[in-house]
């Protein structure tokens, strides 16, 4: 090849070759243009929040949660601050070679211990590439402070502490069901706390701190602070020394009738709806609310090896020990439920307190179809006032079907019954009844006297309530106010009347019906007029075969200020009728509830001849003054030895004790007789009175104050030895009334 041809060969390779790299170049730079244009127009935000992240660390603040105190201000839910102890592994020292230059060990053993944590989890935490591992929320000052002294002390790095809050429940598990509970987020999961949650969470705030490439903060170039808003404070209608009674009542229920399910009782002012106590048995500490708290679910879970089974028990269980049954669960409420029917029979005209009616124990209602009274019982001939003393199926049959269907379901719906009634807690319950249309002649019969309609208790108090306190239905409400950080009151509860259902007239003699009910039952409350009305419903839809008795009482009957509704649920005692088991309870939480609001007790000549009455100290003073001072007090007294001075007296003075009773006064150093105390359990009140005169023993007795009602508990248990003139308390029941 000749030299011109190469050198012209050579020139056009190097040719092509700068066009395909100015290809090349000019292809990437359009490439990089592109991706510049991609980057800087259409992806902007995202890697400006990516830039933003790597270098700013966003920090919450926790708003403090709101407090929540009962009606007295007595704290029943707060918040503290605690810290969130974490671990930033990039700069905790390593050094694989040289232990004493490695804080890992260290810090896994130390952490592991103090905050009950596995050390494996402390020690894998600490070999993450990151600067953030959670090792554990919540932890108290007292646990902080020990972790700042291992730091300081062994000059320890990576061990980062972030500000929170925590809930704590001063008062455990007293009103729990109510209260609710928060989760480790601190939002409301139950009860006020989840309702409410809107006013008690309050504001996060933030701290935004620039970082450098190690992830340190560099506080001199920016910090973003925005404080956090404290939530509101609720204070509640709820009353603690109510709720705590109530809840003691409750469980000595449960207890002593051996309640398989459940136990359930709310008091409310009768007129403005205020829930004053509301509580079910078994319940839990919102401290810990997935512990199990009772032997009753305890022992449901005792014997389930299977895991997936036993979670889903365990599940089960924590969700009934946190369910608020007042307002969550229906049920049939059996003869109590005669108060609305015998209300809207009256209002709607279809009968009056001169209405009479015959009952023969039984109801024929269509072609073989009989409906019977508890036990088959015969109530003959008998007013409408006597019907309901009785609490007579076969008479509220009769007034329901002369009501007809339209009519009694008109009142069903006006008592509330067909709708929540509103209460101001999460997960109430909807009724379950029949509407009118559905309603044959055995529908609307059972429905008559509380069978195959479900209400909740909640229902039923309000109802019940509106029959005795003018007509009005009231909506229930366990917050009185809610009150800013600076104790201003942002919002304020005040009476919600829905609707009047009956005149005032209606209720005034609904009012003296049922305090002639009460006169007849086991809700005698000596110096107060109670009117109330029992019910014992058995659980159609329920494999178990067991009833719900119930009691509701309101006083003062003349002027009513509270109601309460107890039931229980599976009761196996003496008895299942609300009338001997429930009634009573009822009577002891009114009795202590009605002076506690300030309504006086007002006693009759017969009540004042056994009223309790202050025995005085008698040491030490004149034989002849201290005969006296007993004498004026409406006691009887007993004088043991010679002496003229009392040395001794039987029982101690400083306590009430009933009128009537006897005082053992001692002259001289002789030892008090001891007396062993037989078992009167079963035989009537009159003839136990006279068997403890003839020991020497004074008796004090609760529930029905009639002579021949039968003895059911004892304060002192039989065969244990006391001194004469010890007072034993019993508790005593008309043992026949049947709901």
């Amino acid at each position: 090849m000749k030299k011109t041809d190469r050198r012209k060969s050579q020139t056009g390779n190097m040719k092509n070759n700068l066009m395909i790299f100015t290809a090349v170049v000019v292809t990437l730079f359009i490439a990089l243009t592109l991706r510049l244009a991609y980057i800087s127009l259409i992806r902007h935000d995202y890697y400006r929040e990516l830039a933003t992240s790597q270098q700013l660390r966003d920090t919450i603040i926790s708003a403090d949660r709101g407090t929540i105190y009962d009606t007295n201000m007595n704290v029943l839910a707060r918040s503290a601050t605690v810290w969130t102890v974490a671990l930033d592994p990039k700069h905790i020292k390593k050094d694989d070679k040289d232990q004493t230059k490695d804080d890992r060990e260290k810090i896994s053993v130390f952490l592991s211990e103090v905050l009950d944590v596995p050390y494996e989890t402390v020690r894998s935490k600490c070999d993450e590439d990151s600067y953030y591992s959670i090792v554990k929320r919540k932890v108290d000052k007292p646990v902080k402070d020990q972790i700042e002294e291992f730091i300081n002390e062994n000059k320890i790095s990576g061990i980062t502490f972030t500000q929170d809050t925590k809930r704590y429940y001063p008062y455990g598990n007293l009103a729990s069901q109510v209260i609710g509970f928060v989760g480790t987020d601190n939002n409301g999961l139950y009860g006020l706390e989840a309702y409410y949650e809107r006013y008690l969470s309050g504001l996060s705030g933030r701290i935004l701190t620039a970082v450098n490439a190690n992830g340190k903060d560099m506080y001199y170039q920016m910090e973003s602070v925005t404080e956090a808003e404290d939530g509101y404070n609720l204070v509640l209608t709820i009353d603690t020394n109510i709720q705590r009674y109530l809840e003691q009542a409750l469980e000595e229920a449960v207890k002593e009738h051996n309640i398989a399910n459940y136990a359930c009782g709310i008091v409310m002012n009768v007129n403005d709806g205020s829930i004053y106590a509301m509580s079910s048995k078994p319940d839990f500490d919102p401290n810990d609310p997935l512990e199990i708290y009772t032997d009753l679910l305890n022992r449901k879970l005792e014997g389930i090896e299977d895991a997936d089974e036993y979670l889903a028990a365990l599940s089960k269980a924590q969700e009934f020990q946190w369910r608020n049954k007042a307002i969550s669960d229906i049920y049939e409420p059996g003869s109590v439920f005669k108060v609305v029917t015998a209300s809207a029979a009256l209002e709607s005209g279809t009968c009056t307190t001169e209405s009479r009616f015959t009952c023969y124990g039984s109801t024929h209602i269509t072609g073989s179809i009989y409906i019977s009274d508890a036990n088959s019982r015969a109530h003959g001939d008998q007013d409408f006032t006597h019907a309901t003393i009785n609490s007579c199926n076969s008479a509220f049959i009769q007034i329901g079907l002369a009501m007809g269907r339209e009519t009694f379901y008109n009142y069903f719906k006006a008592f509330g019954l067909t709708e929540k009634t509103g209460i101001d807690l999460p997960a109430e319950s909807s009724s379950s009844y029949y509407k009118a249309s559905q309603m044959g002649p055995v529908e609307l019969a059972s429905c008559s006297f509380g069978q195959s309609n479900a209400i909740t208790p909640i229902q039923l108090i309000t109802a019940f309530a509106a029959a005795v306190n003018g007509g009005y239905l009231v909506e229930p409400h366990v917050v009185r106010e809610i009150l800013d950080t600076e104790g201003n009151i942002v919002e304020q509860k005040n009476t919600s009347v829905r609707r009047q259902v009956i005149s005032e007239e209606t209720s005034r003699t609904m009012c003296q019906v049922l305090e002639q009910v009460a006169e007849n039952s086991n809700a005698y409350v000596s110096g107060f007029r109670l009117g109330g009305k029992s019910g014992t419903a058995e659980k159609l839809n329920s494999d178990t075969n067991d009833y719900v008795a119930s009691f509701c009482a309101f006083g003062p009957t003349d002027s009513p200020e509270v109601i309460c509704l107890i039931l229980y649920d599976g009761a196996h005692s003496y008895s299942i009728f609300g009338g001997n088991i429930v009634a009573p309870v009822v009577a002891s939480v009114m009795s202590y509830t009605l002076p506690y609001i300030g309504v006086e007790a007002v006693y009759s000549d017969d009540e004042m001849e056994t009223v309790d009455v202050y025995e005085p100290w008698l040491n030490t003073i004149s034989l002849t003054n201290a005969k006296a001072q007993l004498q004026k007090k409406g006691l009887n007294y007993k004088v043991v030895g010679d002496g003229t001075v009392v040395v001794s007296q039987s029982p101690q003075g400083g306590i009430y004790i009933p009128k009537g009773s006897t005082v053992f006064l001692y002259t001289d150093d002789s030892t008090p007789k001891t007396v062993t105390v037989p078992d009167v359990k079963g035989y009537t009140v009159s003839y136990v009175r006279s068997v403890f005169e003839s020991l020497g023993l004074n008796i004090k007795t609760s529930g029905s104050s009639s002579n021949s009602a039968e003895v059911m508990s004892q304060s002192v248990a039989a065969g244990e030895s006391v001194p004469e003139g010890t007072v034993i308390e019993l508790g005593v029941i008309l043992p026949d009334m049947n709901d």
